[in-house]
């Protein structure tokens, strides 16, 4: 089992991801559900996008504001989740789906 991680400065990331939408007219709880941390990785996902669209565009703002985040992905979760919609993440870390494929054992 992984440690947890903790990295504090993404709160105020968070912070600066919120303003950084709403300054290019993405209105939280209209266009999109929350913006959430992970700390796993070091990265933001924002979470139940109304619209593709949209969730292209924010997709392209967290990619030029994080520029040395190499990792992103996006994605729809249909209504039977519990925020329904377009998700994207972007992390300076890759993800671990767990499956151990690159472990020598």
């Amino acid at each position: 089992m992984e440690p947890f991680a903790f990295h504090a400065e993404l709160f105020e990331l968070r912070n600066v991801v919120l303003e950084m939408l709403a300054d290019h007219g993405f209105a939280w709880l209209s266009d999109f559900g929350s913006i959430d941390l992970l700390h796993d990785v070091y990265g933001i996902e924002v979470c139940a996008i109304r619209e593709e669209p949209d969730a292209h565009a924010i997709e392209r703002l967290l990619r030029e504001k994080f520029s040395s985040w190499r990792h992103s992905r996006m994605y729809y979760k249909d209504a039977s989740t519990r925020e329904p919609g377009w998700k994207v993440i972007i992390s300076r870390d890759p993800e671990d789906y767990g499956d151990k494929w690159d472990r020598v054992s």
